[in-house]
């Protein structure tokens, strides 16, 4: 299936589960009555044609999903709404790690170029709309921390390898300061977890674990708690304080649901060089209700993001190079 009809598909399902969800045509199973949950069937949404996707990323509109290709090279936006997609970057490791601005207009990450053998990193903005590119850094050899939106889009932040360097972004925030709730921003810097307060760019450390490294570290949308890895070890779950840590077992990159209740996540194995296994998962905050969403047995789910209403989970498949639409109601 070509691109274009892949597409055609893609704004009938959208418009159907979006607007006139009452009539679509999912079977539901309830997974686990205490949690109260349920799923529907998933729905491709992005097919692959002569690209490989994956990495979707909702914006927190709801109006766009961002993802990217194989190795993180390039970023697509779909508007849901159009029916249009579109490559913003081709670059070389656009896709890894990239952040939508709290308005949705425009995608954050670090880029990379290769002069011989030696890459240079180089932290930029992309402007979804008016299709805009601006570089916040000068290409640099050495940057071992990805880019993250202070929460009302004011500055852009990341650990250089020596200190916090914080970046005014150049985007007006009037409006999104009254409507962002959350103001803590977090890292990871020489084995301590930074929480700080993004107006104040004050920053208290915690170390959950002695000489631990930690990866993919998330703050709660209404800023209280912080979800992170253990590097070798399990998914962790603490108040932006430093207090309550929960250990919630084996997981890997983990979204927040848009009330900050739970987690969406993924359990995968491998082999040393390939996946053998991979299925998502959502969690309580608090350690309670895991609930296996996917359980497939040649299939590989991973990279999960939840909608901004709550209402549907985006993950790619890895074997096939899809993208997957998978309608929750949690309750």
């Amino acid at each position: 299936m070509n691109t274009k009809i892949a597409f055609s598909f893609i704004a009938t399902f959208i418009i159907n589960i979006l607007v006139l969800n009452a009539q679509v045509n999912i079977s539901q199973r309830q997974i686990n009555s205490d949690s109260k949950l349920s799923v529907g069937t998933p729905q491709k949404l992005i097919l692959p044609d002569s690209q490989y996707y994956m990495s979707p990323s909702w914006s927190p509109d709801g109006n766009y999903l961002a993802y990217t290709s194989s190795n993180y090279k390039g970023i697509w936006v779909m508007n849901l709404a159009t029916n249009e997609a579109r490559q913003i970057t081709d670059e070389i490791a656009a896709g890894f790690g990239f952040e939508w601005s709290p308005d949705s207009k425009v995608i954050l990450t670090r880029v990379a170029k290769y002069e011989g053998v030696k890459r240079f990193n180089a932290v930029k903005l992309f402007f979804v709309e008016s299709k805009e590119e601006k570089l916040l850094t000068n290409y640099r050899t050495f940057m071992p921390s990805l880019p993250h939106w202070s929460p009302n889009g004011e500055n852009v932040y990341f650990y250089n390898g020596r200190e916090l360097e914080i970046i005014p972004s150049g985007i007006s925030v009037n409006s999104l300061k009254k409507n962002t709730i959350q103001q803590k921003m977090a890292y990871s810097k020489k084995n301590k977890i930074y929480v700080g307060d993004s107006i104040q760019q004050s920053f208290n450390s915690f170390e959950p674990f002695k000489d631990r490294e930690y990866l993919n570290i998330t703050t709660s949308p209404d800023g209280l708690k912080i979800a992170f890895e253990v590097y070798g070890g399990n998914l962790y779950v603490m108040n932006s304080d430093g207090t309550g840590l929960i250990d919630l077992g084996k997981g890997y990159r983990p979204k927040w649901s848009p009330d900050s209740k739970r987690i969406v996540y993924m359990i995968s194995e491998d082999d040393g060089y390939n996946y053998t296994s991979s299925d998502l998962y959502v969690i309580n905050a608090d350690g309670t209700n895991k609930i296996q969403l996917t359980k497939t047995k040649d299939e590989l789910e991973m990279d999960p993001s939840w909608s901004p209403d709550g209402k549907y989970i985006v993950y790619n498949e890895m074997n096939e190079g899809a993208i997957y639409i998978l309608p929750v109601n949690i309750q």
